[in-house]
């Protein structure tokens, strides 16, 4: 399909639409100023638009992008002191110990290798999988699962704990909250009561208050597994009287075994549901995210259910008219006909999560297959946002693989586009410019109509600010639907002659060949810091256009 260009206007043209509306206050107008397109600029911008492919060099103090080049499957990112200290299923050592590495900045990284190897006399000396990190009463308690090599016991549930996040952790030893003595280092620290000889996986807590609550992955003769929750009294025991399954693959309620209600969530006979993440909402209720399929195949992906206490009953967004109602993020697609194959080479096996924040904005890291085509390559870490909106509902900005805003804890800057007065010329739905969506899998019923529509000709967005902001950067979404992206902006003006003339976007965001563009793609411009209350952006197009999101990097 061919694609448009987008021309440069020189001088003032014949708008062919009205105003569309302002979204924020009737009084925001584009003057007859704003639409003149400027012949130079006091600017020293960058426009990352320029490069010939997708390995350029870019500013890591304002952006960070998903290379996938930290191989630590089934990640867990800690945050202290400005320091993220993230640990995995180590391919380094085939998962016989555990490495962690700590970041400032989600590009630069630090290896602390082996801050858990387990002793020649200890049990669980193999498959050291997916450990997560918990300050609890000023230590560091570090759970995982593993196997004895020795004995080929079904894998157990491990507790170790340390004085720092990167230190060498040690097995625990020691009374749990009924006087019992728990010794790991002669045997899993924790075993399923009810099915003690069955492997359990992907231990997870929620801490919500004084209490905590555990959550695990188990397997139910070889044709499924499902995700079961308990409280605990202390973090090594289980209160095993509120012991409860909450979640299966495919099924509605956990209390239906062998549904495929939901058959996106089970497209392998051996139906999974792993990986398991509880998070309480902003609106104080409790989403259980989770993985689907299995982690080989580029069709795993995140789900998720909600519920209105720690222990369920968790319940999963459904439409029988619609594929994926409660995806969270992945390729969202059947194996055959769809975007299964569009993704190929972009972004595949995204799956086993963690949920964290960076101040106050909630991350997800998840691991994918690096070498985005299969899991030959094995697997590596990747991070994006999660956001809910006004109805409590999850949605995520990713799978990203093009370089995104840091969170402003890290680079000092938030997205003022936010809470900017918005105004635009020949364009429909302009407040979906800011809104903080970007639509990601195309076909998704959930997703419709959330971006803003340009017609042909010329075209204007306006962005008033309630005071002046020092702005270093700027990223403006393309469309997610390759027939809808446009090529080049015309200009974008920041006041005093600061301006931004014919930017545009990376060619290698685009695969012709299959008619995909990269979701979360953006024209990317960086510059030192300058004040401005307001920015207008031209556009000229010879056809329609769609654009997902506006973000303004603003001090």
């Amino acid at each position: 399909m061919k694609i448009r260009k987008l021309c440069i206007f020189l001088g003032l043209g014949v708008l062919l639409m009205g105003c569309s509306g302002n979204e924020n206050n009737i009084d925001l107008k584009i003057t007859s100023e704003d639409k003149v397109t400027p012949t130079d600029t006091n600017l020293d911008y960058v426009d990352y638009g320029d490069n010939s492919n997708l390995n350029f060099k870019y500013d890591t103090t304002k952006w960070y992008r998903n290379d996938l080049k930290l191989h630590l499957p089934d990640p867990c990112i800690y945050e202290e002191d400005g320091i993220y200290y993230i640990y995995g299923t180590t391919d380094r050592t085939g998962a016989q110990t555990i490495d962690c590495y700590t970041t400032t900045d989600f590009t630069n990284y630090k290896i602390y290798q082996d801050v858990f190897k387990p002793k020649s006399n200890e049990w669980g000396q193999s498959s050291l999988f997916a450990p997560e990190i918990y300050k609890i009463n000023g230590k560091y308690y570090m759970y995982f699962c593993a196997k004895n090599g020795k004995d080929g016991v079904n894998t157990g549930l491990m507790v170790a704990t340390c004085d720092t996040p990167n230190g060498k952790f040690e097995l625990y030893v020691g009374n749990d909250a009924d006087g019992n003595l728990v010794d790991s280092t002669k045997g899993a620290t924790i075993r399923d009561k009810f099915r003690p000889n069955i492997g359990i996986l992907d231990q997870t807590l929620l801490i919500d208050g004084d209490d905590i609550y555990m959550y695990y992955s188990i397997y139910d003769s070889g044709i499924m597994q499902y995700i079961v929750g308990v409280k605990m009294k202390d973090p090594v025991t289980p209160d095993w009287d509120t012991y409860k399954i909450l979640l299966r693959p495919g099924s509605l309620t956990a209390d239906d075994e062998f549904s495929k209600t939901l058959t996106w969530e089970c497209y392998q006979n051996f139906k999974v549901a792993e990986g398991p993440q509880v998070t309480k909402t902003p609106e104080g209720k409790y989403m259980m995210s989770y993985s689907v399929n299995h982690y080989p195949d580029v069709y795993y992906s995140v789900c998720y259910a909600m519920s209105d206490t720690p222990l369920g009953t968790y319940v999963k967004p459904y439409d029988k008219n619609t594929d994926w109602s409660n995806l969270l993020f992945g390729y969202a697609g059947t194996k055959v006909g769809t975007v299964y194959e569009q993704w190929q080479g972009f972004m595949g096996g995204t799956g086993h999560h963690f949920i964290f924040k960076s101040g106050d904005q909630y991350m997800i890291a998840y691991h994918a297959f690096a070498n985005r085509m299969n899991i030959d390559g094995g697997r590596a870490v990747a991070i994006d946002y999660l956001y809910f909106d006004e109805n409590g509902n999850p949605y995520v900005h990713g799978p990203s693989y093009s370089i995104q805003p840091l969170p402003e804890a890290i680079s000092g800057y938030k997205n003022i586009s936010l809470d900017a007065t918005i105004a635009g010329e020949n364009v429909k739905n302009v407040g979906r410019l800011n809104d903080n969506f970007i639509v990601e899998h195309y076909q998704l019923k959930q997703e419709q109509n959330k971006e803003a529509s340009f017609g042909a000709g010329k075209s204007f967005i306006k962005l008033k600010f309630d005071k002046s902001y020092e702005v270093g950067g700027i990223a403006i979404y393309n469309s997610a639907q390759y027939e809808k992206i446009i090529q080049n902006i015309s200009f974008i003006k920041l006041g005093n002659d600061n301006n931004i003339i014919d930017g545009k976007f990376l060619k290698s965001y685009i695969n012709h060949q299959t008619e995909f563009v990269f979701p979360d793609s953006a024209f990317n411009f960086t510059f030192d810091n300058v004040e401005t209350e307001e920015i207008v952006i031209g556009f000229e197009s010879d056809e329609e256009f769609q654009l997902n999101e506006i973000v303004i990097l603003g001090q």
